[in-house]
């Protein structure tokens, strides 16, 4: 049992420093030419790592094997297709789902608990920006995105809806970005609702967790 904790908390950890690099280090260090390619090689990463932490089941694999078919059979400077937003968006659904599990069968409170804890956090922002993504696809005009928001050459929103996602998850809403529908505000407001409701349960399972220890 402590073997299998460790490898969960080592899967969590790193799957929670590759998400922060990619939200916060790649864009500030990075060339802007580059963000493109990096930002797709880094999501490419974080589906492995989201796969390791979810923990290797056949479900999982096969729900990660037509996204990496795709990374591979895209080139990197094509426009980002439907089917990969998509299933990548159902993925990481499954693997922040399969994290939050884990976390609340947790009869303790440990390096692993919190650091799956934080892991399903981030997950639920990186699974809502897909799915952000997905809706501007099917329904172009969704969202009003500045063009200095833009990844050139090709235009990609996807930093732009990270962005977006995080900012409504934690509620601060600057407002640069915006829904411009119906449908896209039902989502950011299903995220807003999801993001605090998460932090309080989160919050005192954890609380009670540690109380009941120390009794």
């Amino acid at each position: 049992m402590p073997k299998f904790r460790d490898r969960q908390l080592h899967a969590f950890v790193a799957l929670l420093v590759a998400m922060v690099a990619s939200l916060m280090v790649f864009p500030l260090l990075l060339p802007e030419g580059t963000h493109r390619s990096a930002g797709r090689f880094m999501m490419f990463a974080i589906l492995l790592l989201a796969l390791w932490a979810a923990g290797i089941r056949p479900r999982t694999v096969l729900l990660l094997v037509p996204v990496l078919i795709a990374y591979f059979v895209f080139k990197l400077d094509a426009p980002t297709s439907f089917l990969v937003v998509g299933i990548r968006a159902v993925f990481f659904g499954y693997a922040t789902v399969a994290v939050v599990m884990h976390t609340l069968r947790a009869e303790k409170v440990t390096g692993d608990t919190i650091a799956g804890a934080a892991c399903a956090y981030v997950l639920t922002g990186v699974t809502f920006a897909q799915v952000y993504e997905v809706l501007e696809i099917l329904k172009p005009g969704s969202f009003e995105i500045p063009t200095s928001w833009l990844l050139h050459p090709s235009g990609d929103p996807a930093f732009a809806f990270q962005y977006f996602s995080f900012t409504t998850l934690t509620t601060v809403g600057y407002g640069d970005i915006h829904p411009m529908n119906v449908r896209a505000g039902g989502l950011a407001v299903g995220e807003a609702v999801i993001g605090q409701l998460y932090v309080a349960i989160m919050i005192a399972r954890l609380v009670s967790l540690q109380l009941i220890q120390r009794t």
